[in-house]
């Protein structure tokens, strides 16, 4: 393939990719500009993006845990009952899926933006509730995605040290998350950052985002967007071989509002073809 037509290839995945977030906004009603910033940090608007330290995956860099819960509990919302029925939650607090097959067919679902966008809009409206019942007070979409990143429990924890112990060795008081997310919890020098450096670091919202001009509110969509991908069954290889290959090229919404193109502007696609992702080795909760 020529530069010329990778390029072009670049800038019309990334059209299907703004496309979907602005969708997800409207089906969620969670904001745009959160939705495309934390998948600008956390996968460079990148559907395939795979991280080098733990299962994340996708444009929104979700482990292999969190997703599961995620289609268990929103999945039937958006037309995905069939696959939400086959992830079962255990005694040990873990989703497990029985069949292999069905269980890679779920998780791959992370790397189809349509999908994607959908479970992180829920994703992010389940944080806020737990992040401002924990608090006592609304949060910022910095926040927010700390609550992404780190898990609502862990985020809880860091925005209160952040006010009562801002100088706490960071990496001494999220050891797991530390390890996995190097480039976060330490300086080049590798000096642990403070709590502080490490909240500052989460509000902080990636160049470039800001500028792209589209807002969740102009979005015309119906309140819930609904995916037909068919029924769920256990050992049919050949649903799921098809399955697999929609999944993979984007898959299909059945609503008309779906398949609306999304305007981008000259400068709109400069911009996006800079992103790049803050860091690639996500996710320890």
């Amino acid at each position: 393939m020529t530069m010329l037509a990778e390029a072009a290839n670049a800038t019309a995945n990334r059209s299907d990719v703004i496309a979907a977030l602005k969708q997800a906004s409207a089906a969620t009603g969670t904001d745009f500009n959160y939705l495309l910033d934390t998948a600008t940090r956390e996968s460079g608007l990148k559907c395939s993006a795979k991280a080098s330290t733990s299962s994340a995956s996708g444009l929104f860099q979700f482990v292999e845990q969190t997703w599961l819960g995620l289609v268990k509990q929103h999945g039937a919302q958006y037309g995905l009952g069939s696959y939400a029925d086959q992830i079962s939650k255990g005694s040990d607090g873990r989703y497990h899926v029985d069949d292999a097959s069905d269980r890679s067919a779920i998780l791959s679902l992370r790397n189809n933006p349509q999908v994607a966008s959908l479970m992180e809009g829920e994703f992010a409206n389940q944080c806020r509730s737990s992040l401002q019942g924990a608090l006592g007070r609304n949060v910022c979409n910095g926040e927010l995605y700390a609550a992404h990143f780190l898990g609502t429990a862990q985020a809880t924890k860091l925005i209160r040290m952040a006010q009562s112990q801002p100088d706490t060795n960071a990496a001494k008081a999220f050891p797991a998350e530390a390890d996995a997310n190097r480039s976060v919890f330490y300086n080049r020098d590798g000096t642990a950052r403070t709590v502080r450096q490490v909240y500052d670091w989460a509000l902080k919202q990636p160049s470039g985002a800001k500028t792209v001009e589209a807002k969740a509110a102009t979005a015309t969509a119906p309140a819930k967007t609904y995916v037909q991908y068919g029924a769920l069954s256990s050992g049919m290889s050949d649903q799921w071989t098809a399955f697999q290959m929609l999944a993979s090229s984007g898959g299909n919404f059945s609503t008309g509002a779906l398949r609306t193109p999304f305007s981008l502007t000259s400068s709109v696609i400069d911009v996006l073809a800079q992103l790049t992702p803050a860091d690639s080795d996500r996710r320890a909760h």
